[in-house]
């Protein structure tokens, strides 16, 4: 993993990116503290797995929206 100095970064951007695309991950310093990370995108079966992954970890409790909403209107009519 290379570290550079933003300044550095800027002047050098294209060999950084080819770099990057390559599979090698680039931390951005300011005043020797991290700022930001240049990483290479994910592939589409990682995006997917990373979303599928999401969605199964969430845990939904309570009646569905469309009965909420049925219900409230319900009430509404009152």
């Amino acid at each position: 993993m290379l570290r550079i100095n933003v300044e550095q970064a800027a002047m050098n951007l294209k060999p950084l990116l080819e770099r990057v695309a390559r599979g090698e991950e680039v931390i951005l310093l300011e005043q020797d503290k991290a700022v930001a990370r240049l990483v290479p995108p994910l592939q589409k079966e990682q995006r997917l797995a990373s979303m599928k992954q999401f969605r199964n970890s969430l845990a939904i409790e309570g009646e569905s929206l469309s009965a909420t909403v049925i219900n409230a209107r319900t009430e509404e009519r009152r």
